[in-house]
């Protein structure tokens, strides 16, 4: 037994001997190095590393001083970890708190925060503040969410600079409307269902109060979507609804419609659904008619499988452009929500709204039914933005803008 332990012993002892591989890992309580950059603060290097000032202080015996300069060495505590990535901006002889927090896709709270300010109305020109990096932002002052776009998709585009009275612009080719908001410019883009996967360009004009214009231009990235595919038999009653001729007479009708533009956005919020129930055909589904070829570009909505006479309710508010019968959409209601985006509502059974009516979100509209081409009762419930139809469900989830 002694031999045994004295061997345990020296292999104990020749571990301990054994110089550590380079690249071996610290061990998990070492604290970390932070390098203090222009316009770090206590308070913003505790922010990012998920810590507080006093460890921080205490680690690195800093007493009460709040004092750090730039090049310091800061110790940070082992369990502290960093979840925000930030930058540095110089403050401009005509910018305010509000103006730098739109321009990089963040709030005025947080730049309080990050920078440990007592008055967020008192920064001067030449001050460094510490600014979080936002994804969303492609360029000082141009946000776009999401930054990669996706087939069906739509895309919020905010200008947030200051002194400008115009902003134009195109994407993919097309032109887009900017409107003017509180300190900034959108512009709504819907991604059609069928656009080309790839680099999509963004081109931007912008004008100042002197006549001075500025372009720019960016590149974003379109993803397909999974679209499924579903094969449909349309009844022998209804198959004269399939005329290519007949479609196109009506779509270029529908599309007269939805190409409008109001330049005053009438809703706020997320958007509810216009009804609950099983979705049936989801929106961009590819379709196949009577076992013939499935269609390049899918479904232009999306489909929920209730009963005849359900009621429907406008899922935001809105003015009624559009309440009547047609013979592919059946009994149709469409709604202009302001800014270039509309919905719209098929194969109704009964309308309760006329065009030129206010709606708000809630009221109710019409009935569930089985009008137009139309395998039996359900609704078909499309969103168009920038004359696109984009998915109706992904504005029950986002606010837009």
């Amino acid at each position: 037994m002694r031999l045994i332990a004295r061997a345990l012993l020296l292999v104990a002892l020749f571990a301990i001997a054994l110089p550590l591989p380079l690249d071996a890992a610290p061990p998990a309580d070492t604290p970390r190095t932070h390098i203090v950059q222009p316009g770090d603060t206590l308070f913003a290097i505790a922010l990012r590393y998920q810590t507080t000032v006093t460890a921080i202080k205490q680690l690195n015996h800093l007493g009460e001083s709040d004092i750090i300069q730039v090049g310091q060495k800061l110790l940070i505590p082992a369990s502290a970890s960093p979840t925000l990535t930030t930058a540095r901006h110089i403050v401009q002889a005509d910018e305010s708190l509000y103006r730098i927090a739109l321009q990089y896709g963040t709030t005025v709270r947080t730049l309080v925060q990050l920078n440990d300010l007592t008055n967020p109305n008192v920064i001067v020109p030449g001050q460094a503040l510490v600014v979080p990096t936002n994804s969303n932002v492609v360029k000082p002052g141009v946000l776009i969410e999401p930054q990669i776009a996706r087939q069906g998709g739509t895309l919020l585009i905010r200008i947030a600079r200051a002194g400008l009275t115009k902003v134009t612009g195109t994407f993919g080719g097309k032109p887009i409307t900017f409107t003017p908001s509180a300190g900034y410019w959108y512009a709504l883009v819907g991604i059609s269902r069928c656009a080309k996967i790839g680099t999509a360009t963004l081109n931007l004009t912008l004008t100042d109060a002197t006549g001075q214009t500025v372009a720019e231009t960016t590149t974003l990235n379109i993803e397909a979507t999974a679209f499924q595919v579903q094969h449909l038999k349309i009844p022998a009653g209804k198959t004269t609804l399939l005329d290519s001729t007949l479609q196109m007479r009506e779509n270029a009708q529908f599309n007269a419609l939805v190409n409008q533009f109001t330049p005053t956005r009438l809703w706020s919020g997320v958007w509810r659904q216009p009804l609950y129930g099983p979705v049936s055909s989801a929106f961009g589904t590819r379709r196949s008619y009577n076992g013939g070829p499935v269609g390049m570009c899918g479904h232009e909505g999306t489909d929920f499988d209730v009963d005849a006479g359900v009621p429907i309710y406008a899922p935001a508010r809105g003015r009624v452009v559009f309440a009547g019968t047609t013979q592919v959409r059946g009994e149709l209601t469409v709604i202009d929500h302001g800014v270039g985006v509309f919905s719209a509502y098929f194969h109704q059974s009964a309308i309760f709204v006329q065009a030129g009516q206010m709606v708000e979100p809630g009221m109710l509209i019409g009935k569930v039914g089985t009008t137009g081409l139309s395998t039996g009762p359900h609704l078909h419930w499309s969103v168009i933005v920038n004359g696109e139809y984009v998915d109706p469900l992904e504005w029950t989830s986002r606010v837009m803008p």
